[in-house]
């Protein structure tokens, strides 16, 4: 008979336990999308990952809000792990990985270009990429790169960066240019020979044809360079 007692009363506690209101998967998930969109800069471009959490996990209800916090702190384009905490007498945390994607709107190359071409606006697209994916450099702005010189070949589609392009060669090695010098008032022209390339603004060797002296002059316009005394 206490054997039936016993048994009974196992039971009964048993029962007890499963009748216990159990925190529902579906809502830890709907916590931590809330807090990982709220993290995120507004107006953005995000592809948000499953939350993984495991669907046979079984924990008490919370009796209060959940807490969703980051552990390596704020929620960044990659993979981040995100804990769950419930604070109270039956209180737990879990933790979980979230994935985010982030897209922008970059600069694409829509034809090939050759090294020391000059890049257009028409040779410019854009497209949605993932940022996380991207080099470090990647172009959002047309007035960046159009008329600027391709340093390298770039196949078309490529997304282009700051890596791409430099200013236009302006003056090249061995070409004739004019030197002007202002002195006293005095603008003072000479012939000269470039020794190097040069880029608006670029300072570069040139040789003095009727001196032969080699001065170091600034590179202001295509066969034209500056020298200030």
């Amino acid at each position: 008979m206490k054997n039936i007692k016993f048994l009974f009363i196992l039971q009964l506690a048993s029962e007890m336990v499963c009748a216990a209101p159990m925190q529902s998967v579906p809502s830890i998930q709907n916590s931590v999308n809330q807090y990982v969109n709220a993290s995120l800069e507004p107006g953005g471009k995000y592809e948000i990952g499953g939350v993984q959490i495991d669907p046979h996990l079984q924990l008490p209800q919370c009796e209060q809000a959940l807490q969703v916090f980051g552990q390596s702190g704020d929620i960044k384009p990659g993979r981040n792990t995100v804990g769950v905490r419930c604070h109270g007498e039956k209180g737990w945390t879990i933790y979980s990985t979230v994935s985010v994607k982030a897209f922008k709107d970059v600069l694409v190359l829509k034809k090939s270009l050759n090294r020391n071409d000059i890049i257009r606006a028409e040779y410019l697209g854009v497209e949605a990429r993932d940022t996380g994916l991207l080099q470090q450099g990647y172009l959002v702005e047309p007035e960046d790169i159009v008329n600027k010189q391709a340093v390298r070949n770039i196949p078309a589609g490529s997304v282009l960066n700051r890596q791409h392009y430099a200013d236009l060669t302006l003056v090249k090695r061995g070409e004739r240019v004019t030197i002007q010098s202002a002195k006293a008032g005095m603008l003072i022209s000479a012939i000269g020979t470039a020794m190097a390339d040069g880029a608006k603004g670029q300072k570069i060797n040139v040789k003095n044809m009727s001196s032969q002296r080699v001065i170091q002059a600034t590179v202001v316009d295509a066969g034209q360079v500056s020298v200030y005394f």
